[in-house]
């Protein structure tokens, strides 16, 4: 079994580049972190580094252990904060999110106090994966599995956003039925927006050729300030974007933005309370980040 200073100590010459770098890092002496490598190799059978001009460059037996090394010494570090928080009775948690939910929602809520401590950032569709490798929740607008436990944390309201000179902005909303009669932009796999339109798209026959996918909401927003057609996204506009509620036959369309956490998790009833807190957190804080009187509320 390899200890868990030899597996740091690789780790950081893997990202320093050379011993005496990774041993200042380590707040090591340099001859106990070069012990340290030599017991790992030893262990391993081979050599993990070369020397080269530029720096120590791993091996092939390097590469091949390198995810390893770091998914434990992540796991090692986590160990320690989790008994930590235990005995302190302060406990926080490792949330895997998309980057958008991370920056609009999971940063300010652990900014006002909330018991998160780190985020995992992951697509829609491998949010949920993330709980098998380290991360305590996970907050994302995917419906859960239903192995997990999960709640609702809000409801966020589908946003058309456009150019103020394009057409579909002269009214107060859009109907998806003209959206989807010419290009436009959204999210692809995993989002909550694209689901949506395609359940309505499907029962009502209608065609989704014009639609175009793309990776997250800044780079649709930014092609559709370009030209490109609206999007729907549900963060706030950017880039001289103007936003109207997407409607389908005069209901607001909206997803849900959810937290899940493992049945079998040890801290399960905390995990509860901090999600709870950033509910009460949301209802407030996410309709403050958009243009005055641009969020709908719907009941």
């Amino acid at each position: 079994m390899y200890a868990e200073r030899e597996l740091e100590a690789f780790v950081a010459v893997l990202d320093a580049g050379s011993v005496s770098l990774a041993a200042e890092r380590l707040l090591r002496t340099q001859p106990s972190v070069s012990r340290q490598i030599a017991s790992l190799e030893r262990q391993v059978g081979a050599p993990l580094f070369r020397r080269m001009p530029n720096g120590m460059v791993t091996t092939y037996a390097g590469e091949r252990l390198e995810p390893m090394a770091r998914d434990l010494v992540r796991r090692g570090r986590r160990a320690r904060e989790v008994m930590t928080g235990i005995v302190n009775e302060q406990r926080s948690f490792v949330a895997s999110t998309p980057e958008m939910t991370s920056i609009l929602v999971l940063a300010p809520f652990i900014a006002q106090g909330g018991a998160i401590s780190d985020v995992m950032i992951a697509t829609p569709a491998d949010t949920y994966d993330r709980l098998r490798t380290g991360a305590d929740l996970a907050v994302t607008t995917s419906p859960p599995p239903s192995r997990l436990r999960g709640t609702r944390v809000m409801t966020l309201p589908l946003l058309c956003q456009m150019p103020e000179s394009h057409p579909l902005a002269e009214g107060d909303h859009v109907e998806l039925r003209e959206l989807v009669s010419g290009p436009f932009l959204t999210s692809g796999r995993g989002s909550a927006a694209w689901a949506q339109i395609q359940q309505v798209a499907e029962g009502e026959g209608w065609s989704l050729e014009m639609a175009s996918l793309g990776a997250d909401a800044p780079i649709i927003q930014a092609r559709s300030a370009a030209g490109n057609g609206p999007c729907v996204v549900v963060e706030p506009p950017r880039f001289g974007l103007v936003s109207r509620p997407l409607q389908h036959r005069g209901q607001g369309m909206r997803c849900a933005l959810y937290a899940s956490w493992e049945r079998t998790h040890y801290a399960g009833d905390d995990i509860r309370r901090v999600v709870n807190e950033l509910r009460e957190f949301t209802t407030v804080h996410v309709p403050g980040l958009y243009p005055e009187g641009s969020y709908p509320v719907y009941g």
